[in-house]
């Protein structure tokens, strides 16, 4: 016979697993970038303000406890970064956040030297996780496209 802590480990252990199954069971975000600021820096970095928008194509509100991210533009990696900042976004909604985001010196002026030779433009990458969705499980997006300074 099964003594009760064990049976209540079983129990809580397949209520969890149960419990990312359905969190995996949703759409995937549609996350854009939205703008790029410039903010207190220094001579070796570069720090900007990122701002997403989050678009939630599920019929159930997204919680999550934070996020992580990959930005590439041109095709070469600009910066990385995560935060821990709660995200909720409405059922067939969507919202706004606010990243902190660092570069390095060097990484930032071949970005620009491309900016100047072109149009303005600059194709992007975006790729991360909706980190602890619904309080289980990491939600994966990606986005791209083009991104014009101001």
């Amino acid at each position: 016979m099964m003594n009760h802590p064990i049976r209540a480990l079983i129990v809580l252990s397949l209520c969890l697993w149960l419990g990312a199954c359905s969190t995996l069971g949703l759409q995937k975000p549609q996350v854009s970038l939205v703008d790029i600021r410039p903010a207190a820096s220094t001579l070796l970095e570069q720090n900007f303000t990122l701002t997403l928008r989050i678009q939630n194509p599920n019929r159930l509100p997204i919680k999550a406890s934070g996020l992580n991210f990959t930005l590439q533009v041109a095709g070469q990696q600009l910066a990385s970064g995560a935060s821990n900042q709660a995200i909720n976004v409405p059922a067939l909604g969507d919202t706004q956040i606010q990243l902190q985001l660092h570069t390095s010196l060097v990484s930032w002026l071949k970005q620009l030297g491309k900016v100047v030779q072109g149009d303005g433009r600059l194709a992007y990458q975006l790729e991360g996780q909706l980190l602890g969705v619904q309080g289980l499980a990491d939600l994966p997006f990606s986005s791209s496209g083009e991104w014009k300074l101001p």
